[in-house]
């Protein structure tokens, strides 16, 4: 089974155990890649992100991030959990192989994108080096990026420019990077985003207050579904969807039943004084 499977099993036994898991409010997927030709965690098989698609499309109850954000803002998400879909850094297939399965099942979604990486596909986003990486993680090209931004289903998010890690910048180098970005949108789509995602996930209160004046929201990481309880328009949680959930414990991820799992290795990075950013990547 693995060390992820054993915590896998253990966070879905404990929340199965004391009903943890959540009985409303909003599970925000976050997915990267779908090739599965990389060593990491956050790219998935095709095959099996259709799967996963599939199922979601079954439930009915994936809803846009707009309706998702408002309905959290308001506190009235109602029984039950719904689905948002959520992709970062807009990597070329998202335009290959995720944006024609969203279409064909009517999935909405949301792509947050780092405007550097579109303009210079070197300047990975990532925080470490991956064997292969330069040579497969291409990103989308601007011309792509519109035809995407075209579709009703597909909502486009800033992610920086240069997708640092935000905590490491000044307020001004902050607003810096918000603004190149902002630039670069209007210039090559002719709007600027309103939503955000912070890169690799990582905040704290100045670099919110800091992103604030130039986004309606911004989402995070975390791991947990997003409730009336816990929503904040300017830090909401995503669940990230991992390779090593496979199938198997899909459902239990997005259904917040893996948590645990998420705060287990979070504490043994933590222990072993690795300083990891909370994507994974």
């Amino acid at each position: 089974m693995g060390v992820r499977g054993i915590l896998k099993f253990a966070a879905t036994v404990h929340a199965r155990l004391l009903g943890r898991a959540p009985a409303s409010g909003v599970s925000i997927l976050m997915y990267h890649r779908v090739v599965g030709d990389l060593p990491l965690e956050l790219d998935l098989a095709s095959d099996l992100f259709r799967r996963q698609m599939e199922w979601l499309a079954r439930t009915g109850k994936v809803v846009s991030y707009t309706s998702a954000l408002d309905a959290l803002l308001a506190r009235r998400t109602g029984p039950g959990l719904t689905y948002v879909i959520t992709f970062d850094d807009a990597y070329e297939d998202f335009y290959t192989v995720a944006w024609p399965v969203l279409r064909e099942l009517r999935l909405p979604a949301v792509l947050y994108v780092p405007t550097r990486f579109m303009d210079e596909p070197t300047h990975l986003p990532l925080s470490r080096a991956v064997e292969g990486a330069a040579e497969r993680m291409r990103p989308m090209t601007w011309a792509q990026l519109r035809e995407v931004a075209a579709d009703p289903l597909i909502t486009i998010g800033a992610h920086t420019h240069s997708h640092p890690e935000l905590v490491r910048l000044t307020d001004d180098e902050i607003g810096g990077e918000m603004k190149a970005a902002a630039a670069r949108f209007q210039t090559e789509l002719g709007f600027v985003p309103e939503h955000f995602a912070y890169p690799r996930g990582i905040w704290d209160p100045r670099v919110r207050d800091a992103v604030a004046p130039y986004c309606a929201s911004a989402v995070t990481t975390g791991g947990e579904v997003a409730t009336i309880e816990n929503a904040q328009r300017y830090a909401l949680t995503r669940v990230p969807i991992r390779r090593s959930d496979g199938w198997r414990w899909f459902e239990d991820r997005v259904n917040g039943r893996l948590i645990g799992e998420e705060r287990m290795v979070g504490f043994a990075k933590r222990l072993l004084g690795r300083s990891v950013p909370q994507q994974g990547y």
